[in-house]
């Protein structure tokens, strides 16, 4: 199981905003390999340490993750329209590496 508070995610691709904040999440739902619509997401609050399953979201402008358990050497997927991106209280101690890797 993913998590304990939500139990499924319905067609998150139909949706351009989305809010999985405070779920105590610690992966992303399998769902979000549909999600390449989504333009907006918050998954802040929770305990996420990958985030591999958003990389079909390639229409993401807006990515919070705030408040996670990301390290500096997470993977963020290519999101070429990714404008803003907030990464506050985290487990990244390397904020120059974790932008390089942002960055490819």
């Amino acid at each position: 199981i993913f998590f304990r508070k939500m139990t499924d995610i319905n067609q998150p691709d139909e949706h351009q905003r989305l809010s999985i904040a405070f779920l105590d999440l610690v992966s992303l739902p399998q769902k979000f390999d549909e999600a390449s619509e989504l333009r907006s997401l918050d998954a802040s609050h929770n305990r996420l340490t990958d985030l591999q399953l958003l990389e079909n979201c390639t229409q993401l402008e807006t990515l919070i993750l705030d408040n996670n358990l990301l390290p500096s050497a997470c993977k963020l997927p290519s999101l070429p329209n990714l404008r803003y991106l907030s990464v506050n209280n985290n487990w990244i101690t390397n904020l120059v590496s974790f932008i390089d890797v942002v960055q490819r």
